[in-house]
């Protein structure tokens, strides 16, 4: 049920098998320089490979011209105050015989497990999205929905097995039974945390997930990550390369086919 694991897990799908784009790009890279004419550029070799001493990792050096054809591009690694948040379900429900004065506003229940109960945060306001909207229409967009405030009543505060928030808009629209969506936001929102580009990061064929950092002009070095969630087009770290280090977000893909000399 934690949408976290599933956003990552859906993701690996898609990129644990750049290696294989990697091959490709470097099968053609050799195949166009066999294809030309000698010349002195053509002698060199587009990538040399040395191992780390003392380390399992291998240093990849591109020649410049091979840095330009791979059109290799970089990004800091930072840090960067992150909003945790999760969709999840919620019905609207009519309010208590004690506030039913003010009716313009609804409850909305939101169920959950003990787990996620404790996930979180229970002071700040939630989100308030229709069933029928797209998720992408809202995803990096805060504002969107209506915002719904953590109901301060001694019955909701002691639930065990759902949350309750109250909206307070005289066009909010909202009916009991209605069903909607609920944006709810954990514990440790607006934190600062170490983040990089999601597209610096590669998955290689057990799952671990590395980056490649760019230490001197054309060097570059795979370094292990811990990957804590996924925001968007963001990798949230638990462990990773100091902040101010350069990752590779183009070009990573065939540094990792290079280093293991995949397509050879």
């Amino acid at each position: 049920m934690d949408a976290v694991k599933q956003s990552l897990g859906g993701r690996y799908v898609q990129h644990s098998n750049r290696w294989l784009v990697a091959a490709l790009i470097i099968a053609g890279l050799q195949l166009s320089a066999c294809q030309q004419k000698p010349d002195t550029s053509s002698k060199s070799k587009p990538a040399t490979v040395e191992r780390v001493q003392g380390t399992n990792l291998s240093r990849v050096i591109l020649s410049a011209r091979a840095a330009e054809r791979l059109d290799i591009k970089t990004a800091p690694v930072r840090d960067a105050q992150v909003v945790r948040k999760r969709k999840v379900g919620g019905e609207v429900v009519a309010l208590p015989a004690a506030q039913v004065a003010d009716r313009r506003a609804v409850w909305v229940r939101v169920p959950l497990s003990r787990g996620d109960l404790r996930k979180v945060a229970r002071g700040q306001p939630a989100r308030v999205l229709p069933l029928a909207r797209d998720d992408e229409d809202d995803e990096d967009d805060g504002r969107a929905g209506l915002t719904a405030q953590p109901v301060d009543d001694d019955d909701a505060k002691r639930a065990t097995t759902a949350l309750h928030y109250v909206v307070d808009s005289a066009e909010h629209r909202l009916v009991p039974g209605q069903r909607v969506r609920v944006r709810l936001p954990l514990s440790g929102s607006k934190s600062r945390r170490k983040v990089v580009p999601y597209a610096a990061v590669l998955y290689d064929a057990h799952g671990d997930t590395w980056v490649y950092t760019n230490p001197e002009p054309l060097i570059f070095v795979r370094h292990r990550i811990s990957v804590d969630y996924i925001d968007g087009d963001l990798a949230v770290l638990s462990d990773g390369p100091p902040s101010g280090t350069a990752v590779v977000t183009v070009g990573a893909a065939e540094l990792f086919g290079t280093e293991f000399e995949i397509g050879k």
